[in-house]
């Protein structure tokens, strides 16, 4: 099976441009071959190039054109949000947001333990290197 990820009602896709950059949206209703009509609890129903979305492996059982309270207990049985952050997606997109949210303390506290942890691997490198 080449795909994986197929577009279908109920999908879950990361936006990926735009002003709701890296949320999480529920594919509603697929309009054409380039739009589709994407919801989540947060937001307004609303039609979305496909470009602009990265199609997840979640998917949630809701009708076409769910109403708001069905989608979101739909997601909430489902707990997208809790399986999104537990994969390693979610996990690599929450390290970039917590370096890019870093002060200069916290990179300088990050650059002085990196500094400390090489130093004590070049030590024990060397101390196996001189004995063979």
């Amino acid at each position: 099976m080449p795909f994986k990820r197929t577009v279908e009602i109920g999908r879950v896709a990361l936006v990926n441009f735009g002003p709701d950059a890296g949320s999480l949206v529920v594919i509603s209703d697929v309009l054409d071959l380039n739009r589709a009509l994407v919801d989540s609890p947060t937001t307004t129903r609303r039609s979305i190039n496909f470009k602009r979305l990265s199609i997840t492996d979640l998917k949630v059982d809701i009708p076409r054109l769910a109403k708001k309270a069905v989608l979101k207990k739909a997601l909430e049985e489902a707990d997208i949000e809790g399986k999104f952050a537990a994969s390693s997606w979610g996990q690599k997109l929450a390290r970039r947001e917590a370096k890019a949210n870093m002060t200069d303390f916290d990179r300088h506290c990050a650059a002085v333990k990196k500094m400390k942890r090489s130093a004590s691997v070049r030590k024990a490198f060397n101390k196996l290197k001189k004995s063979a």
